[in-house]
């Protein structure tokens, strides 16, 4: 790869790295605006513009209309519902263009609810329908079950309880089914407070433990606040004040923090109603005043009614009958706007109970009959035995979502193993091609070096073979040229002069034929064919031993006799070697050499007590790569022994002997 490919691999990885932070900071922003749009407008639109220009700057356009759903969810907490709205479309707008369809998805469900807000309720949950099929066709389970939620809330409000509870518990089912952490807690309070209602407190008490639980698993506080309100109800109503105030002091604090005046209100009416249901009337008297006074303010004619009836109901325990006549007349006003069955089943009940007081008993017993018959058919919707039959159905769903949970695990775990299979086999399949690269490379290298070596061991070689002919062409000329003028010279001058001495002349052509003999076993070692191998060693021991200070020592086994002409030639020379860069190099005072025979092998062993290897031979030098190259020709191995803490010098050759 080249320098360019190197750098843009470079920029690409780095470059991941960098998005890779962008996104996982980008995830947290929204999630703070999500935390934000609980709460103060400051906040929220100021985090919520850092998180659409981070998306642009990320290319993640989308999540611009995940802010303005924010956006929109703020309002409409505060009950603003045409800012909401606008920023609905918005939301819907951007979705569509970047083609994120849940998003797309949720903002219609948004606005969906919105006119169910308005009082356009029929509308509403048509649409919601259509989108829940929209939903499940998608796959999309986060919007499946904030429908489910919204359905059951509208169910709530057309006094069909039976099909709110329906509602709930399939959205429980689905949000366990596909880990949605969050809405578990939802539906599990809903069905607490119907549960609550039905008179079923250990059941409801349950479900509000496991999801405060699951509230305070995902800190969502705003969530937490609601449930820790239904709880302190719980609390009042089992004549538990203490636990249940220290409760409700975190929930204002919550909702007084926030500036949510609904929920503020809303909790007010709660601990009211708690503390009358459990005989406590002062105290709910001082509550049911806060939260009326809210409420007013706010226009929230449907708590406004509820908070009305607790404090009629107190006003009749006290025997104020005036002040309990004059709240009703405002109370028959709004149910006949709100129709929620549940108030104008407890308005009949109080005027009920004024008119009795009155002994206005015609007037009360129609008043009784009304009430009793709402009474009814609120009962027939909500029951123990009602609800007994939807947690079964639920329990049975459960176990069936805990089954396919179960097959879900095993396909996911399947295809784990079937992943990291490929994955294996991916790395040893790389790791082969890998190993087979570099064994290639390190091939090309090898051979590359060895030609190298072998084209300076030719060059060197051609070299020497020039410098012996060199030598012997000085040889020639200086010695047996010299002397066969000297001769010639001789014979002219004694044919001038008629003189006969044919001893001196024969003397100098003796010398000259001597002079030729030793050039001609310089250039090939005839002696070993003429008189045994063991018999030229010895001459050529005896000679350096004549012209050196040398102690020369050889045992030579007499089977190497048999060895054909060429490997006794190649020993030979490799002795010749041996000896020259003993003499020349070692600076030792002895030499020694052996060939022994076992097991039909030769052991070929030379040692002088020299400097060692590393003062005569290089591993580039024409005498060791000689010495490697005969080595090879006999079909031997080569080893040197050059020990650091012991001086010497020490060569060994083991090799067969080659068929003739």
């Amino acid at each position: 790869m080249n320098k360019t490919g190197y750098i843009f691999l470079l920029v690409c990885f780095f470059s991941k790295i960098v998005y890779g932070q962008y996104t996982d900071d980008l995830k947290k922003k929204t999630l703070e605006v999500k935390e934000a749009s609980y709460t103060d407008s400051i906040r929220l639109f100021d985090i919520g513009n850092k998180v659409i220009e981070l998306g642009k700057q990320t290319k993640q356009k989308s999540v611009e209309a995940e802010v303005y759903i924010y956006y929109g969810n703020h309002y409409f907490y505060k009950l603003d519902l045409a800012p909401a709205e606008r920023h609905y479309l918005i939301a819907k707008k951007i979705a569509e263009s970047t083609g994120r369809k849940d998003l797309k998805l949720l903002a219609e469900i948004r606005l969906s609810f919105l006119k169910f807000e308005k009082g356009n309720m029929l509308i509403a949950e048509d649409e919601l329908k259509e989108h829940l099929i929209e939903a499940k066709t998608q796959k999309d389970y986060t919007n499946v079950v904030e429908i489910y939620n919204l359905l059951g809330i509208i169910s709530e409000t057309n006094n069909d309880t039976k099909e709110a509870v329906k509602y709930y518990l399939e959205g429980l089912t689905t949000s366990e089914l596909h880990n949605l952490t969050y809405f578990p807690a939802v539906f599990r309070n809903n069905l607490a407070l119907i549960k609550w209602t039905a008179g079923q407190d250990k059941e409801a008490l349950i479900d509000f433990e496991k999801a405060l639980a699951i509230g305070e698993k995902e800190k969502n506080s705003r969530l937490c606040s609601h449930i820790q309100m239904n709880l302190c109800m719980i609390k009042v109503t089992h004549n538990n004040p203490e636990q249940a105030m220290k409760l409700f002091a975190k929930v204002i604090e919550y909702s007084k923090k926030n500036n949510l005046p609904r929920e503020l209100a809303s909790n007010y009416l709660n601990l009211s109603s708690a503390f009358s249901n459990a005989g406590r009337n002062e105290e709910a008297m001082r509550y049911i005043d806060s939260a009326i006074y809210i409420l007013q303010k706010q226009e929230l004619k449907e708590e406004l009614t509820k908070a009305l009836l607790t404090k009629v109901n107190l006003t009749i325990e006290k025997k104020n009958l005036k002040e309990a006549k004059a709240i009703l007349s405002t109370i028959e006003g709004l149910t006949k706007e709100t129709h929620k069955l549940e108030d104008i089943a407890s308005f009949h009940l109080m005027k009920y109970r004024v008119l009795d007081s009155e002994k206005k008993f015609e007037e009360a017993l129609k008043e009784h009959l009304a009430y009793t018959k709402i009474k009814d058919s609120l009962n027939e919707q909500v029951n123990g035995k009602v609800i007994q039959v939807l947690q079964q159905s639920y329990d049975v769903q459960k176990k069936e979502v805990e089954l396919e949970r179960e097959r879900s695990k095993s396909m996911l775990l399947e295809e784990s193993n079937q992943k990291e299979k490929i994955l294996k086999w991916i790395a040893i399949g790389t790791g082969i091609v890998v190993i087979i690269i570099l064994a290639l490379l390190l091939n090309n290298w090898y051979v590359r070096r060895l030609r190298k070596k072998q084209q300076a061991f030719s060059n060197k070689l051609i070299e020497n073979i020039d410098n012996e002919r060199k030598r012997i062409a000085f040889d020639l000329h200086d010695d047996i040229g010299q002397s066969l003028s000297i001769i010639k010279s001789r014979i002219v001058q004694k044919q001038h002069t008629e003189e006969k001495n044919l001893p001196e002349i024969e003397q100098a052509l003796s010398t000259v034929i001597e002079q030729t003999r030793e050039i001609s076993k310089k250039l090939f070692p005839a002696n070993i064919e003429k008189i045994g191998f063991i018999r030229s060693i010895a001459l050529l021991v005896e000679n350096i031993q004549y012209s050196t200070q040398l102690v020369c020592s050889f045992d030579i086994s007499e089977s190497i006799e048999s060895l054909p002409l060429e490997q006794k030639t190649h020993l030979f020379r490799i002795i010749q070697e041996c000896t020259n860069n003993t003499i020349k190099h070692s600076g030792a005072s002895g030499l020694k050499i052996e060939i022994l025979e076992k097991n039909k092998e030769f052991q070929f062993i030379y040692q002088d007590n020299g400097k060692g290897l590393s003062a005569k031979l290089s591993d580039d030098g024409i005498g060791l790569r000689s010495l490697k190259e005969r080595a090879k020709i006999l079909n031997g191995t080569l080893e040197f022994i050059d020990e650091k803490n012991s001086k010497g010098f020490k060569l060994i050759i083991k090799f067969k002997p080659t068929k003739v």
